[in-house]
Parts: C-alpha cells; sequence; structure tokens
C-alpha cells in the first residue's frame, strides 16, 4: 500500500508547480461542484464568487489549495519514513481548528472522493486500483485523525 501510494505521489510531485496545480484541480472541479454548499466555509469566498477566475487567482484561494496538498505531502512523507502515527497528532490538532470554520464530518468523505479525483485526472492511467486503494486507505487515516481531533 504505502509504496503505491509514495510511487504515485511522486508523479504528483513532478508536475510544474504541483501544489497550485494540484490545488486548484482539487477545489476547481472537485470539491466545490460536489459540494456547493462548502464554499461559504472558506475565507476567500466572502471576496469572489464561487468558481470565478479571480477566485483562482486570489492569493487566499491559492494559500489554502497549496496548503492541503502540502498536508497530503507531508503525510506521504510520514508514511514513506514509517513516521504516520506522529503525523495523527497534527493531523488531530489541524481537525480541531477545522471545527471554527464550520468543517463537519460528512465533509470528510467529499474531500477524499476530490483528493482521489484530483489524483486519477493528474497521474492518468498511473492511478491504477491497487493506487486507489492505497490512497483510501490513507484518505482513513487522515480522516479519521482529524475527525478524532475535532470530537475531543
Amino acid at each position: 500500500m504505502s509504496t503505491q501510494v509514495v510511487e504515485s505521489w511522486k508523479l504528483v510531485t513532478s508536475i510544474d508547480n504541483y501544489e497550485e496545480v494540484a490545488g486548484k484541480i482539487l477545489y476547481t472541479n472537485k470539491v466545490i461542484h460536489a459540494a456547493p454548499e462548502v464554499y461559504p466555509l472558506f475565507s476567500f469566498s466572502k471576496d469572489y464568487d464561487i468558481l470565478s477566475d479571480e477566485m483562482f487567482e486570489a492569493p487566499k484561494f491559492k494559500k489554502h489549495a497549496a496548503g492541503v496538498i502540502r498536508t497530503i505531502d507531508k503525510t506521504v512523507q510520514m508514511l514513506q519514513n514509517s513516521n504516520i502515527s506522529e503525523f495523527v497528532d497534527v493531523l488531530g490538532k489541524l481537525g480541531k481548528r477545522h471545527i471554527k470554520y464550520g468543517v463537519v464530518e460528512a465533509h470528510y468523505p467529499v474531500l477524499g472522493n476530490a483528493v482521489f479525483q484530483t489524483l486519477e485526472e493528474a497521474i492518468g492511467d498511473g492511478f491504477t486500483p491497487e493506487v486507489k486503494e492505497g490512497w483510501v486507505e490513507v484518505w482513513g487515516v487522515i480522516s479519521k485523525a482529524m475527525i478524532e481531533g475535532a470530537a475531543n
């Protein structure tokens, strides 16, 4: 599992400016389309129309999207180094912080599916059923840690 996740993530990180590119794919085509009701939860939503060109160029949007990708990047690094248990604490704190933004448990599957679709779009044929299975397992760790952190 971890080898497939790590190797597939290397394909993503080989894309020029991958944090911004993957972040934009994640939020443009996946999260906001799948669950437009979450748009008001983002700080940049107050300043831009949903899915507007201006939104995608906004520094707040880019920072947020890149931050999500960096969190996934850090998770993959920890997985590669067999240190995922250390990162669970960080993810728990992140989950707790997201309560104040209005994030609820039902949002995690939406984001998980968006991550899988983003990976599929970004790496194409490299996103095999085995790779997806590995990512589903990794997302399970991420979402569980964040949900538990939010509950404590």
